[in-house]
């Protein structure tokens, strides 16, 4: 093989020219046939089936175990839970536990960080209450399959929340080959931060200016992109523009004033906690707290308050101003003084750690069965997602059959089925490993 002449010297190679070097080479093939990736999709069936588990350890909705149960399933729906179920696949004991739901993550937003054309997880604007997660969901991404293969059959996808108002999350299947395929629902909230600003977003500099921009979004503003500068038309009129009139910005904010779509609020300092608390309180709002990271020193307040919280990530140190309190035993005090909790990875290709970073807050002091009801329906419930997450009679049949405790490392997710469908344990990970396993 000649070496193309074009080739650089030592002293002037960069990326660009390297690619323009290994163009002119001939193609190099590593086998006789094309590599495929079998996990595209997800989706094993074409369909829902009608199937039958047995002889299996089930695990339900509230943590609680069924030895030598089975599960009989319909189409998309679970028709029959319990020990009198036989037949079917016999599992030799292995647990059957519900499809685990990341009740915030970035999963599906960016493949390659140092690649910007795969990195959709933001606007710049600092208010963009019409920006979509979905918009830049790709449902074939690679850590779509490994999250699914660790037992997380479900992701609520949010724009990155470091902006005042970065947009609408969305619910979303860890399968599917196409969005209509993999998305369930969009939007399922209106994220907002509470968080300090880093670069003077909206004309705010300090928590003073997002305090400020946050009342005046929720009085009506008709331009979210320009609080500062204009007055809200709605203020000045006893009648409410018609739907037609409202530019999509105005129309969400009318869903979030109208109870119609929750309100997700990133605060993880304590006092942040409290001003998210009273900003709901004020608005009128539907309204699920993230984070919260400092929120054992508050329990009290949400334990009051009723709103349901979804913490997250789970691993948080005290290592930054933001939550300079944080602590492992957040989850167990919350729980503890009755916070209805939720679990959220906040990430994109390590969310399959959620299961067993849910297994530290469970050695910390969390009840097991209160982790299992969190990664469960905790986002069902926090959200209104009806039949989501549990393992009963009509519920949705998205479960999966695990080695052992579902929060141990050591236990493995030997098959996966989201709504009826099995769903395939390739990732590209195990792709390249069977491709290269003998050099």
């Amino acid at each position: 093989m000649r070496i193309p002449e074009t080739f650089p010297s030592a002293d002037r190679w960069s990326r660009r020219s390297l690619l323009a070097a290994c163009a002119g080479l001939p193609a190099l093939s590593w086998s006789a046939e094309a590599p495929t990736w079998s996990g595209f999709g997800g989706f094993v069936d074409a369909a829902p089936t009608d199937f039958t588990l047995s002889n299996a350890t089930i695990v339900d909705h509230r943590g609680r175990l069924l030895e030598g149960a089975g599960v009989r399933v319909e189409g998309a729906r679970i028709v029959e839970v319990g020990p009198q179920v036989k037949g079917g696949q016999d599992l030799g004991g292995d647990w059957l536990v519900p499809g685990f739901t990341d009740a915030s993550s970035r999963l599906g937003l960016a493949e390659i960080g140092a690649e910007k054309s795969t990195v959709d997880q933001d606007d710049k604007p600092a208010i963009t209450p019409d920006a979509r997660a979905v918009d830049g969901y790709n449902p074939l991404a690679a850590a779509i399959a490994v999250t699914r293969v660790s037992g997380i059959t479900h992701s609520v996808v949010c724009p990155t929340m470091e902006r005042l108002v970065p947009g609408q999350a969305a619910l979303v299947r860890t399968a599917g080959r196409t969005l209509d395929e993999a998305v369930l629902r969009s939007p399922i909230a209106l994220c907002v931060s509470m968080a300090r600003p880093t670069a003077g977003e909206g004309g705010a500099t300090s928590r003073i200016g997002v305090g400020r921009l946050l009342r005046e979004l929720m009085e009506g503003a008709p331009e979210p992109r320009q609080l500062a500068a204009r007055s809200p038309r709605w203020r000045r009129s006893t009648n409410p523009p018609a739907a037609e009139e409202l530019s999509p910005a105005e129309t969400v904010l009318r869903e979030v004033k109208e109870r119609r779509l929750k309100v997700l609020v990133h605060a993880d300092r304590a006092d942040d906690i409290e001003r998210a608390l009273a900003w709901l309180d004020e608005s009128d709002l539907d309204g699920v707290l993230l984070g919260c990271a400092e929120g054992w020193m508050v329990a009290d307040l949400l334990a009051d308050a009723a709103w349901p919280v979804v913490l997250g990530p789970l691993m948080v140190q005290p290592d930054s101003f933001a939550h300079p309190h944080a602590r492992y035993d957040n989850a167990a005090q919350l729980h503890g003084a009755g916070v209805q909790l939720a679990l959220g990875s906040r990430g994109n290709h390590f969310a399959r750690g959620l299961r067993t970073d849910a297994g530290v807050l469970v050695a910390h002091g969390l009840p097991w069965e209160a982790a299992i009801e969190a990664l469960t329906v905790g986002a069902a419930n926090a959200y209104g997602i009806p039949g989501l997450g549990r393992m009963e009679p009509g519920g949705r049949a998205s479960f999966f059959r695990c080695t052992g405790d579902p929060l141990q490392p050591r236990s493995r997710v030997e098959a996966v089925w989201i709504g009826g469908r099995a769903c395939s344990l390739r990732t590209r990970q195990s792709e390249l490993y069977e491709r290269f396993k003998e050099l």
